[in-house]
């Protein structure tokens, strides 16, 4: 199993902090990001990682080099950062899925051993997810047995949607060779055939899914701490939350 971040984006709600270095090299209790993410994978016993990387990335380049505590790094650069959405920058290291994968953002921060956990999950296809609160925002799941159902992108959530049993995605999943292989990346092919570049990679997910092409399972983060770091204010709940071991 390898792992992939996604990590071009340019942090514009991060200013002033990301005017001098990307989102994930923001420091949180006095270490980058992306170092909690690495040595999450390290202690989860994954030997390659792919780090997908645009706005500033020489810094990250400069920062991780080649290795980072026996895990192997390599780079993909998405030049067209400032203009494209994530599943573009996921598509460019599609040469890198010739493993099953972990797929983690590169703003988020987490307990240590809950990517450990998510290899033990017996799913082939795994979404990371916590319960939904009404603090939170962008694409939630609805699931049932421990299987999903439906993944709901932000903009189909109109007037009226029932929150009710709704789960808010971590934005961490574990993906077979396989299903990428077969239908992640000849649907990522087909959007970008038609220069949809704008579009999340969860479009891609919840496509699939509807079609009945793609049997994901969810895992809760239940007591787990963890925190996306998109603003100021992320910044300052992330480094009151980990401030201290659980």
């Amino acid at each position: 199993m390898k792992a992939i971040i996604l990590a071009a984006g340019m942090g514009t709600r991060l200013r002033p902090l990301t005017e001098s270095c990307p989102k994930c090299l923001v420091d949180v209790c006095g270490k980058p990001i992306m170092e909690y993410q690495l040595e999450s994978l390290r202690k989860a016993g994954i030997g390659q990682c792919t780090m997908v990387v645009g706005y500033k990335s020489e810094s990250v380049r400069q920062r991780f080099g080649n290795n980072y505590r026996g895990i192997e790094l390599s780079y993909v650069e998405n030049h067209r950062y400032a203009e494209t959405n994530n599943m573009y920058s996921l598509w460019l290291a599609k040469s890198k899925m010739d493993d099953d994968i972990l797929l983690l953002e590169s703003d988020l921060i987490f307990d240590d051993w809950l990517l450990q956990e998510l290899i033990w999950d017996h799913a082939a296809n795994v979404a990371v997810v916590d319960r939904y609160r009404p603090t939170m925002d962008g694409t939630v799941i609805l699931s049932n047995a421990g299987v999903v159902e439906a993944m709901v992108l932000k903009a189909r959530q109109g007037l009226g949607f029932d929150y009710a049993t709704a789960l808010k995605t971590v934005n961490i999943y574990k993906l077979s060779q396989e299903t990428l292989t077969d239908w992640v990346i000849p649907a990522m092919d087909s959007f970008l055939s038609r220069e949809r570049t704008d579009q999340y990679y969860e479009v891609v997910f919840s496509n699939l899914i509807d079609g009945g092409r793609l049997d994901m399972g969810v895992f809760h983060m239940g007591s787990r701490r963890w925190a996306e770091v998109d603003t100021l204010e992320d910044l300052r709940i992330a480094e009151e939350m980990f401030a201290a071991p659980p």
